[in-house]
């Protein structure tokens, strides 16, 4: 009976998780670069055997024998490319090739994304709202004075002059050649998997990354990797095994106060 009551309160409180996991990427399935995370179930037997040999490997005991208790064992990031869309944007970017963006926020902190939604903050420095600066490749903030630039594949910025506008030589700006401003930094890792995510789709890591010349594409995002159709679908199948736990739960409830109140007048 017992056994029982574990099962399905360890059920519930799975499918909580999994609902929260699966509402995170509905809410971000219009963010630019968003990746989409998958909840990985275990039983609990598993859980805590696992943990006792992290703690010993030499010394392992099992701790107990009790199965079927479904429990998280964390979440896993799908990094799989999203489409890239052409915006005709001046300060949108995306990666047609793995690798992120490198950020720096106002802590000093870097941070990675695949969300090239940019734009120019009061300081005159290229940035993705709310988040942090630009970092080039290496690893300084690019300043920008104006958005009418072009970019190359290999992330390279230049400053295009304004046509028919003469300089302080009387040259004109037709004649110019385009001023590089800097070179957008693109951070590839080996192991994915110390990657942490955080905020709105960004990552941090205390591993070294590689830099990487190319695969940047001018005027284009790439949208999120979320399939709403398939997250909906998720949704309810969790939402449906919560309320079957749920029910199943207060049947049980309803039967132990029936045998206590049975056993009571014995």
């Amino acid at each position: 009976m017992f056994q029982g009551f574990y099962n399905l309160a360890s059920s519930m409180l799975y499918q909580n998780r999994n609902l929260n996991t699966i509402s995170n990427n509905m809410v971000n399935s219009s963010t630019p670069g968003f990746k989409s995370d998958r909840l990985i179930s275990t039983t609990f037997k598993d859980a805590m055997l696992y943990r006792t040999e992290s703690i010993n490997n030499n010394n392992s005991t099992q701790i107990g024998a009790i199965s079927m208790m479904k429990t998280a064992a964390g979440t896993k990031t799908s990094y799989d490319q999203g489409t890239v869309e052409e915006t005709g944007g001046n300060l949108d970017f995306a990666l047609t090739e793995p690798g992120f963006f490198a950020l720096e926020d106002t802590d000093g902190n870097r941070l990675y994304t695949r969300n090239g939604s940019f734009d120019i903050d009061q300081e005159g420095y290229l940035c993705l709202p709310s988040m942090g600066r630009v970092l080039d490749d290496s690893g300084n903030p690019i300043e920008i004075t104006s958005d009418h630039i072009s970019v190359d594949k290999s992330g390279n910025i230049y400053e295009v002059p304004l046509k028919g506008l003469g300089t302080e030589d009387g040259a004109d700006s037709e004649d110019q050649e385009p001023n590089l401003i800097g070179k957008i930094g693109v951070t590839n890792f080996d192991d994915y998997t110390q990657l942490v995510k955080g905020d709105n789709g960004t990552f941090t890591t205390q591993a070294e990354g590689n830099g990487i010349d190319g695969g940047v594409q001018w005027k284009s995002v790439e949208r999120s990797n979320i399939d709403t159709i398939e997250e909906m679908t998720s949704m309810m199948s969790s939402q449906r095994a919560s309320q079957s736990a749920a029910q199943v739960l207060k049947m049980y409830d309803q039967l132990m106060s029936k045998i206590v109140t049975d056993i009571g007048r014995v």
